[in-house]
């Protein structure tokens, strides 16, 4: 919102859900139903256009959420400042430290657990929201039309940067793929998942912006727990603590669901020999990849102690997107060609010209919108990218299990 613009911010997450989240929805909803195994997007790469891609999609989604998720402990030691705005850096680190480490010993009890978990959580924090935005409605009438890019920017440069943050916001909607091996019915209970998500993303996003703004036009100096002070102002301390809660118990929920389903990707390829050996460990009663699980925890402790701005990171992650995501849309063209005799229980509707039309924005997103919108970050972007190629051919090298 600061650094984009308030009207850039919810036009993107409009346009960004239609042309971005809508897409992946679609389209992982037909491959889950298609090959319900584990690996997901990976296994939908290596099928339509070999292991060699099939590994870099792999390899730059771990790499992307190894920087993604650790995002989330920072954003819950901010939200901690509207309780306690005097917390030190030092005491916030801790604090990151220590919920990284909790949501590891949930997810080592494995899928089930950490599942029930996750959908506690997000009733506990939707609520709050709801309220908020029913009790800020009639502010909307009045409300002036806030100003399209922030003060500084030019008008690309505030859509490029607001179109980042909105395709963050609905980048994961086809990760659940991943797990598809350990879910009873993935096509039903995906099915079912997305019809309640997809509406509560929008209302969520672009209502909650839109009130927060009728409640306070000084976008510039609103801060990363602003909107428990919104709701402070609004319904008074009660709605200001529960919004804060819902926002901590929000970041706990996003990085407890980002860690279960990164952390099966290497486990994935570790199983097949074409990742170490060490990332192929599983519990023997939950089954959870608890070797991925540690390695992973180690990284997050790492950025969440070293990083102060998260800003930084969204934009990187667009750029390991374009890859990851025109690789995936390539396979489902690819797959409705070559393999029309996969069991399709749902299908995108439109025949070929839904098919093509529902890969047309992630397309235009992917090769327009990321290298204008992340050029400040180009270099760094590439070089996620070409890291896969390298990594490809050190595994190749290294592992003896790779080539077969």
């Amino acid at each position: 919102m600061r650094d984009a613009g308030p009207g850039a911010t919810l036009l993107m997450l409009v346009l960004a859900l239609l042309f971005w989240g809508l897409s992946h929805v679609l389209v992982a909803t037909e491959l889950s139903s298609a090959v319900p195994e584990q690996g997901g997007f990976v296994r939908w790469i290596e099928m339509a256009l070999g292991r060699f891609w099939g590994f870099q999609a792999a390899w730059w989604y771990w790499i992307k959420m190894l920087a993604d998720t650790a995002i989330y402990p920072i954003l819950f030691s901010e939200y901690l400042k509207y309780w306690t705005p005097g917390i030190s850096m030092g005491e916030q680190r801790l604090v990151r430290m220590g919920l990284i480490w909790l949501v590891l010993a949930i997810n080592l009890r494995g899928i089930r657990t950490g599942g029930q978990v996750a959908l506690g959580l997000t009733l506990f924090l939707l609520a709050p929201f709801v309220l908020f935005i029913i009790l800020g409605a009639p502010r909307l009438a009045g409300a002036p039309l806030p100003p399209l890019v922030a003060e500084g920017r030019t008008t690309l440069q505030g859509l490029g940067l607001a179109l980042m943050f909105g395709m963050w916001c609905y980048n994961t909607l086809d990760s659940v793929s991943v797990v598809a091996g350990e879910v009873r019915n993935p096509v039903r209970a995906y099915g079912r998942a997305y019809a309640l998500v997809l509406p509560a993303l929008l209302l969520g996003y672009v209502l909650s912006v839109a009130v927060g703004l009728a409640i306070d036009p000084a976008y510039a100096s609103w801060q990363d727990h602003h909107f428990s002070t919104l709701g402070e102002r609004l319904g008074g301390a009660w709605l200001g603590a529960w919004i804060g809660a819902g926002a901590l118990l929000s970041n706990l929920s996003l990085f407890h669901g980002a860690l279960m389903v990164n952390t099966r990707v290497p486990a994935f390829l570790a199983m097949q020999g074409r990742f170490p050996r060490f990332f192929a460990r599983l519990g023997e009663r939950s089954g959870a990849p608890w070797a991925s699980l540690l390695f992973d925890a180690c990284v997050y402790t790492g950025i969440a102690l070293l990083v102060e701005r998260f800003a930084d990171i969204v934009v990187w992650n667009q750029w390991l997107n374009l890859g990851i995501y025109t690789l995936l849309y390539l396979s489902f063209l690819t797959l409705r060609r070559r393999r029309p005799d996969l069991p399709r229980p749902f299908r995108v509707p439109g025949g070929w010209a839904g098919a093509i039309a529902v890969c047309a924005g992630p397309f235009v997103i992917c090769w327009l919108g990321v290298p204008i919108g992340g050029r400040e970050m180009a270099w760094l972007g590439l070089a996620g990218l070409l890291s896969g190629p390298l990594a490809y051919a050190a595994f190749r090298m290294w592992l003896p299990g790779f080539r077969t």
